[in-house]
This record gives C-alpha cells, structure tokens and sequence, in this order.
C-alpha cells in the first residue's frame, strides 16, 4: 500500500481523496485506519486511531500493532485518561492500553503478574486493567469475578489479534488459571458452569460433548454440568450430549459461575493445562471407544438416513465420504476469512472417489457455493433435504470425512470416524485422533512465492488470524492446489482402506499422544511433518 499522506507541514492532513471519503461518509473507518497504517509519525498515528476507536469497534489486527508501537511517543496520562474515556467492559479501549504498555515495555509484568491485586479497590478502569496481569487478581462478588474472567480474555484476544503470540500465550495460561480457582472456590470438585457461548455454535458443542463425558467418566476434576439457557446450534446433537452424562443441567443465565467459551481457554487434565483439544484426546483414549468414539453411530435403520438414502438416490451399503468446506456465508468475520476455503479446487478429488466407487455428500448451510453437477456427488448443503439431524447423522456413518478449519468438520470425532483436514488454519490448535491428517494452509512468502515448511514459521505467524497483519510481516496464507487436494484425498482414502477406523502403527491403539498427523506442503507439493 502506498503512503496516502503528504510530508512535512501536511503531515497531519490525508490526501485529497481520504479526505472526500471522510466529509462524505465520517463514520467510515477505512480512511482513519489507512492515517494509522501509514503515517509515519507516532504521535499523528496514534491520534488517528484515537478519531478510529469513535466509528470502529473492532480495529484490525495491523490497525492495532500499529497503534501499539505508536503509543511510545505518547505519555502515560493520555494513555490512562484513555482508558478511563468510556465503559470498563468495553473489549477494545481498556485492553488496547495494557497492551500497549506491555508490549513497549512500560510496565514490570514480572511485578504485576506475581502481586495479588484486589479488584473491588481498583479507582478507576485502568488500574483494573492493570489488575487483569496479577495471576492473584482478587474478586469482591460473583459479578467481579465474571469481569475480570471477560478482561483477561479480552487482553489475550488483542494481543493475539495485534500478533504478540508470547504475551498472549501468558495471558490464556492467567486467565484459564482464575477461572479454575474460581470454579473451585465456589463449587469445590463439584458442578461446573459453561456459559451459552458453548451451546450456540456446533464445534463449541462438540468441544463440550467431551468434557461432559470426561467428567462423567472421572477424566475431568469436576462432578456435573450446568449449562446457562441460551441459543442452540444444532437440538439434535444437544439431545445427543445430553445421553453423556446424568449430572447435565440447563441453568438459568446468570445463575451459577461459568466459564464462557474461548478458543485459547485451557483445560487442567492430570496435573498441567492443556488446549481443548489435547483435553478431547486425552478423553477420547479415556472415555471413548478404540477409534475415539464417545457417541454411538446411527443403527443401519435408522429412519431419518434411509429417508435421505431414497430422496438422494443412496443405498445404505454404499460407501459415502462427507465433506466441508468453509465459506464466510455462515459467520461474516473478517478474523475468520483465513478460515475459508474455494471448494471449487476439490472437484477433481470429489470425481476421483467417485471413480473409486465413493459417494459423496457435501455438508454446509444454504450460503455455500454450489458445486456443478456431478454423478455420485450429493450437493446435500444446499439442498431441500438438509436438516438439524442429518448433520450430524451424515457424518456419523460416513466412512471418512474431508474437513476444513471449521465446527461442522469436528462433528467425526464425536464418532471416531477418520477424517482428512486440508486447508486447516491457524496453526493454534490441531484435531485430535490418530487415524487423522491435517494438512495446513500453505503460509508463502510475499514477493517470491515459495511456500515456507519451517516449523518455527508456522508456530510464530501460523497463528496470526487477519491477512492484513500476516502481510505486514511478510506472508501470506495460499490454498492447497486442486492436484495436492487429490493427490491427498488419495492417498488418505488408501490409508483408510487400509488400516479402517482402527489407529495405525506398531504401538498399541491408546498409545503416545491422541493427535493426528501434521503437515506442511512445499512448494514441490510433497507433505512435510510439522510438531
């Protein structure tokens, strides 16, 4: 991107277009977020995005680490006054300043994090705010406590959305840490609440389907589930977790402690905080059966598939492969574009299984781009027969899934059904199972082309979620050729009829950690391990 801002006495005045574009539209963020990329002087840039924060909820990940490294040139009073500007629980104003002191080096975390803090004694938004860095901080009610769970995630968020993985890091280890003593100062080892962010989205309820039975099946320290009323992603699968456990309840909102959903929470499992899911690993090998199940499959009788079976022109004996492809129509979220996937570059594989006597079933909502017409391909996404407990019974008898970074690829594992994850991103997490692959987005890099299969590339920008900021620094996330997705179909649909759901290798099935196969792909399209 060029510069748009003159030099010298107009440092301080956008080009003639920006400025048409803000008298025109002054609630436009585009022009107030291009002075904050692109001036080059601290002090105007930080004003900037000052003016950006009044139309912007929700700058973008390079919009922020920009505004960050700007705030040296701004003096500490600004930046309390700042955070004292508007409400505490807003999820930017507050945690952009403590961010921002943290990653110019302005506060002694070291200090901060090893000295309780009491919440309730806080005068104002920012010495709260400072209060979120203590792994002592020290609530006065109920109501503090879900505050400064909320605060310390929302810090984590923006240091990750600016691209500060470390500082992040330490932030989800502090913030999975209250949460876990606070849990266990109100209820001890007993029930345990999960907020309505685990019910509203299908993987946050797959993720919850097996802590609820590993808690049942004594993995977990807690006994019992209360989960706050709220809106439901998928009643189907919610009746399924319910059959996991006896001590499941749905609670008022409110009415209990209760962890809300992030996706870089931790889980305490044998002694040590672990992703969520590592936890599900540990609780498929734990509480599953010997391919990981934790669900049982549909009966061949099952009434709802053979009506489907008829209406798509299936028999019940044919071997079906499901698949998903991730596409912004469901959730419109710019930090999930990288998430996303063409499905158009997997119709070579899909004819290839169909040649390999496969019948596919593609899974989705109504906003997926349609595939062409292909004999043995069941576009089921976009169809009149989709419905809430076909999407989760399709999957269920599939003899292995094609997935993408998204929830709906997750809903396999509750069966141990094998499944293939092409495209995945980011490199945060990756699924469990041990029949699995994950094949990651190919991170290249900008102005040469070449893919990058260096595992330090992919744990350090591989994390990065916005493709604005994973520019800034050099790369950008690429897709998987249509003949690598075909090959890796191939050769997946092999090790699959090779090995069926039982894991491979030498080793006894629940042996090493329950994780599936990582790779990178190279610019020659070979697979390369990643940690």
């Amino acid at each position: 991107m060029g510069r748009s801002f003159c030099v010298g006495r107009s440092a301080l005045m956008p080009d003639a277009a920006l400025r048409r574009r803000l008298v025109l539209d002054p609630a436009d963020p585009g022009p107030y977020a291009e002075g904050v990329r692109v001036i080059a002087d601290d002090r105007v840039a930080f004003a900037w995005f000052r003016r950006l924060l009044t139309v912007d909820p929700s700058p973008d990940g390079d919009v922020l680490r920009r505004a960050m490294a700007a705030t040296r040139a701004v003096d500490s009073q600004t930046l309390v006054r700042l955070a004292n500007s508007g409400a505490y629980g807003d999820p930017v104003v507050v945690p952009f300043v403590i961010a921002a002191l943290l990653v110019t080096g302005r506060v002694d975390l070291e200090k901060l994090a090893a000295s309780p803090a009491r919440f309730a004694d806080a005068p104002d938004n920012f010495v709260k705010g400072l209060a979120l860095l203590s792994e002592q901080t020290l609530p006065g009610s109920l109501a503090e406590t879900y505050q400064i769970m909320i605060g310390k995630q929302y810090l984590s968020a923006l240091l990750l959305k600016a691209g500060y993985e470390g500082l992040a890091a330490r932030m989800d280890l502090n913030v999975s840490a209250f949460t876990r003593k606070m849990r266990k100062a109100f209820y001890g080892d007993g029930p345990r609440g999960f907020t309505e962010h685990w019910t509203f989205a299908v993987g946050h309820m797959v993720l919850l389907a097996f802590l609820v039975r590993g808690q049942e099946a004594g993995v977990l320290e807690f006994r019992g589930v209360k989960v706050w009323k709220g809106s439901v992603a998928n009643w189907f699968l919610w009746d399924r977790i319910r059959t996991l456990s006896r001590n499941l309840e749905v609670v008022p909102r409110g009415s209990v402690f209760a962890d809300t959903h992030s996706s870089r929470n931790l889980e305490w499992v044998d002694g040590r905080f672990v992703n969520y899911f590592e936890a599900c690993g540990i609780i498929a090998d734990r509480a599953g059966d010997a391919s990981g199940a934790i669900l049982q499959p549909p009966a061949a009788t099952d009434p709802v598939l053979n009506r489907f079976f008829v209406a798509a022109g299936l028999g019940p004996d044919d071997r079906i492969v499901t698949l998903h492809c991730r596409e912004a129509g469901y959730r419109v979220a710019d930090r999930h574009d990288l998430r996303n996937v063409d499905v158009a570059s997997y119709v070579p594989a899909l004819k290839a299984l169909v040649a390999r006597g496969y019948r596919v079933v593609r899974l989705g909502d109504r906003t997926m781009t349609p595939l062409p017409a292909i004999d043995g391909v069941v576009d089921y996404a976009v169809s009149p027969l989709k419905s809430a407990e076909l999407d989760v019974l399709l999957p269920a008898v599939a003899r292995f899934h094609i997935g993408s970074s998204s929830g709906l690829s997750l809903v396999p594992l509750l069966y141990g059904v094998p499944t293939l994850f092409l495209n995945w991103y980011p490199y945060e997490m990756q699924p469990w199972g041990r029949r699995n692959w994950t094949v990651m987005k190919p991170l290249e890099i900008l102005g040469e082309g070449l893919r990058s299969t260096d595992p330090k590339v992919y744990g350090s920008l591989g994390r990065i979620r916005e493709a604005p900021l994973l520019r800034q620094l050099g790369f950008q996330a690429g897709n998987l050729r249509p003949a690598e997705v075909e090959r890796f179909v191939r050769d997946f649909a092999e090790s699959v009829e090779r090995d069926g759901r039982a894991p491979s290798g030498s080793g006894p099935p629940n042996s090493g950690p329950n994780a599936s196969r990582v790779f990178a792909v190279g610019d020659d399209g070979a697979l390369h391990d990643l940690p």
